[in-house]
């Protein structure tokens, strides 16, 4: 116990010896330490979190990049598949091919001859058109004998590699045989709800996988399987694939747990595409990104090891110089606030700054004094220079030089601006009469037609007798906006309206806004007033106007897809109810 006290106190009396070293260091040493201490953690971290956030985005984008590949990779061979899909359906409506199977016990020579002139040109012709089709051969009952290699009798059709995959579905079905390198698709044709035929196109295995082939290689394969899993397509000789074939199938689990795995399903058939890259090479990219950046590391350290002890001493130059100076007034009668015990530099100077602490936080206080009330007498005076009637004066110039220099366009949108902010600005009240809010949204609307081209009609109806009255201001250029971004804009034919009435309904003034646009459903209509978009939009008119005068003055929508949208607001008139004035702003 003893020698475990000994050791403890031989540790304690080290560890105070260093520390005291470190302390009494030449601050020179220490800043030099803490410069290349301080250069060395912030660069080794960035280039960590420069390996690993390029990492992740390397692997992200290579991801996104194979997705938008095999997405259109797989579009291309859809697009193929429905081609040849139409081809089957129309040929299996074709009345050609219904006369075909239905005649039964005809002359051979009548048979020969539709065989030649009707059925040869319209199962040979579509081979011509596309280089991807073998053979279209259909198989029927009626059939004696077969017909070259286009009319085959029914019995024949089990000798056929797909006819045992084949299932009862009417549609067209897709086989594919990976060894003849062959893909058929087939469709069963009922005639008075009986099977009596099938009508195959036989195509290249090659040309039609081709553009899946194209996008494979360079470090990167894929697969085909079917509804069932089966391998429908795959490079089997790819060092890629090689690794995960085993026994004539894919480990399809194994690729998405060591590579990028991306998949899409097709369209058009049960066929399901997956392009695959191992994670290996896409972390060796990184890593070669990596290594061209080693020669830059190290210069960057070597800088560091370099500049490290000349920066410090040219710090610490002006250091010693100003812990001379100070030394020589330190013996003024100055109240002390800080208090060092180290010997370095620093300490010398905090033991002179001691001296003049007092003094400088008296200069320190005054000055700041002056200059805060300062700056509050220039914040004053510029607030009082911004005004409304600057902005009045200013919009009045522009309209002036508009004028003079006969730009009519740009007078009359500056003069319905001058207008907006007048009657928005109000001089600061929170009601406007009626005719106020229409003078406003006439010069809001004048200006949007100008931004539109004129290309929308605008339609008033106001009762004389409401003009006098008091509505909230700013309550219905939010619904203008709305009708003409997400109506107006969005109808791409015919005449373009926004109608707005301002209406007495007993006691109450109406003001409707509809437009003929495209409209919405009822339900997405009612909510928009409750939806928090952003800035000053229906929810907030609604929320103001149902403070002031209740929830049964909410704003009503009504709409109705391609027929328009129509919003109604009512305020209470003058006198007929008790209303609450609201806050200032």
């Amino acid at each position: 116990m003893e020698q475990v006290r000994n050791h403890t106190g031989k540790e304690q009396v080290r560890m105070k010896n260093i520390w005291l070293k470190i302390k009494n260091m030449k601050y020179r040493y220490k800043l030099t330490i803490i410069l290349v201490v301080v250069s060395l953690v912030p660069m080794t971290v960035l280039a960590m979190y420069s390996y690993l956030r390029m990492s992740t985005l390397v692997r992200e984008n290579e991801v996104d990049g194979m997705n938008s590949i095999l997405v259109q990779t797989r579009n291309t061979i859809d697009s193929e598949v429905q081609v040849y899909t139409s081809l089957i359906n129309y040929l299996t409506y074709s009345p050609d091919i219904e006369e075909i199977i239905r005649n039964k016990n005809m002359d051979p020579y009548e048979c020969y001859e539709l065989y030649t002139q009707v059925a040869d040109p319209l199962l040979s012709v579509p081979k011509s058109y596309h280089e991807a089709i073998l053979q279209i051969q259909l198989y029927a009952d009626n059939l004696p004998v077969q017909h070259d290699y286009t009319l085959i009798p029914m019995s024949d059709a089990a000798g056929a590699w797909w006819y045992g995959e084949l299932t009862e579905r009417v549609t067209v079905q897709w086989m594919v045989n990976r060894e003849k390198k062959e893909i058929a698709a087939v469709r069963r044709i009922y005639l008075d709800q009986e099977f009596c035929a099938m009508l195959c196109v036989i195509l290249n295995y090659d040309k039609v996988f081709q553009p899946f082939r194209n996008i494979t290689g360079n470090g990167s394969d894929g697969l085909v399987l079917d509804g069932s899993g089966r391998i429908l397509f795959c490079s089997e000789e790819s060092e890629v694939s090689a690794e995960f074939y085993e026994n004539g199938e894919m480990l399809l689990e194994e690729i998405c747990e060591k590579c990028a795995c991306v998949d899409s399903k097709s369209q058009e058939n049960s066929w399901v595409y997956y392009l695959y890259r191992p994670h290996v090479d896409i972390t060796k990219s990184v890593s070669e990104v990596l290594m061209g950046e080693i020669p830059l590391i190290v210069l960057c350290l070597v800088i560091i090891l370099v500049l490290g002890p000349v920066l410090s001493k040219m710090l610490t130059r002006g250091i010693e110089l100003l812990t001379e100076n100070m030394n020589r007034v330190k013996n003024g009668s100055r109240e002390v606030t800080v208090t060092s015990d180290s010997e370095d530099e620093i300490g010398v100077l905090i033991g002179s700054f001691r001296s003049m602490m007092e003094e400088i936080n008296r200069l320190i206080k005054e000055v700041y004094k002056n200059k805060i009330a300062l700056k509050e007498f220039e914040l004053k005076a510029l607030q009082a220079q911004i005004n409304p009637h600057f902005l009045y004066n200013s919009l009045s110039i522009i309209n002036w030089m508009a004028i003079r220099s006969n730009q009519k366009e740009i007078s009359r949108v500056t003069l319905a601006l001058s207008t907006f902010y007048r009657t928005a600005l109000s001089r600061g009240e929170d009601m406007v009469t009626v005719e106020n809010c229409i003078k406003n949204i006439e010069a809001y609307l004048e200006i949007q037609l100008v931004m539109h081209d004129n290309d929308f009609q605008v339609e008033w109806k106001i009762d004389e007798g409401i003009k006098i009255e008091k509505v909230p201001k700013l309550i219905l250029q939010p619904v203008v906006e709305n009708a003409l971004e997400h109506g107006l804009d969005l109808k791409e034919e015919g005449e373009k309206v926004l109608c707005l009435s301002f209406l007495e309904e007993k006691e109450d003034v109406l003001i409707i806004v509809e437009d003929n646009g495209e409209g919405m459903e009822q339900e997405k209509a009612e909510s928009l007033v409750t939806y928090q978009a952003k800035g000053y939009g229906l929810k907030n008119v609604n929320d103001r106007i149902c403070l002031l005068y209740g929830e049964e003055y909410a704003i009503r929508i009504f709409s109705e897809p391609g027929k328009g949208t129509r919003v109604e607001i009512r305020t209470p008139r003058e006198g007929h109810c008790d209303v609450q004035k609201e806050k200032s702003y």
